[in-house]
């Protein structure tokens, strides 16, 4: 990547944090009969939405992090703060073997453990790219497993540990607007702050 890209700092923890995947879907409805159909098409995406309220050091940072980012052209890796560890009990050594569209194929758990995974656990398949496993997990006799994940995968997977702590995804701000920063008189700054995911070119 030839843009700067920030690494958001998990100190700088959020007063409140939106996290979710934003679907891309398209919605025809009949004249004649108001029967509808919804289809869903390609670039569902993470949406992060931020509010925090800092003192003068932690704002100074703030103000510095956005600075560097200059708009919505630098990218971060933010972290989703309500999800920073898997729930699942993760039983075994578990490995990333490979994935396509919107499974994953992990191999090294205990063999027969329940609830390796959990649906709500994140787990990163490569820099930036961050995927939610959408229902519970147990591994079969030989600790291979199966995994349904959202989104789809759009960049191949890094084989290897599975990573599930402090899953990052890449992106960027939705506007030029992020560095407003209202102040009070005890210089407590106020910042709200909107990014989505960066996707690949494909």
């Amino acid at each position: 990547m030839t843009e700067t890209t920030v690494i958001w700092p998990l100190d700088l923890r959020p007063a409140a944090q939106a996290f979710f995947i934003r679907t891309n879907t398209i919605r025809f409805e009949s004249p004649l009969t108001g029967h509808v159909q919804v289809q869903e098409r390609d670039g569902a995406r993470w949406i992060t939405q931020l509010q925090l309220i800092r003192g003068d050091r932690d704002s100074r940072r703030i103000d510095a992090l956005l600075a560097a980012l200059q708009g919505p052209v630098g990218y971060v890796l933010m972290p989703d703060f309500r999800r920073l560890k898997a729930k699942g009990s993760l039983a075994g050594s578990p490995q990333l073997d490979s994935g396509t569209g919107n499974v994953l194929s992990l191999s090294g758990f205990t063999p027969s453990a329940l609830g390796v995974l959990l649906a709500g656990d994140l787990i990163q398949t490569s820099e930036g790219r961050t995927h939610m496993v959408v229902q519970n997990v147990n591994a079969d006799e030989d600790g291979e497993a199966s995994v349904p994940i959202a989104p789809r995968l759009r960049d191949p997977v890094e084989e290897g540990d599975l990573i599930t702590d402090n899953c990052r995804v890449l992106m960027r701000l939705v506007d030029d607007d992020a560095g407003n920063n209202p102040t009070d008189n005890r210089l407590r700054s106020t910042f709200q702050l909107q990014l989505l995911e960066v996707l690949p070119q494909e």
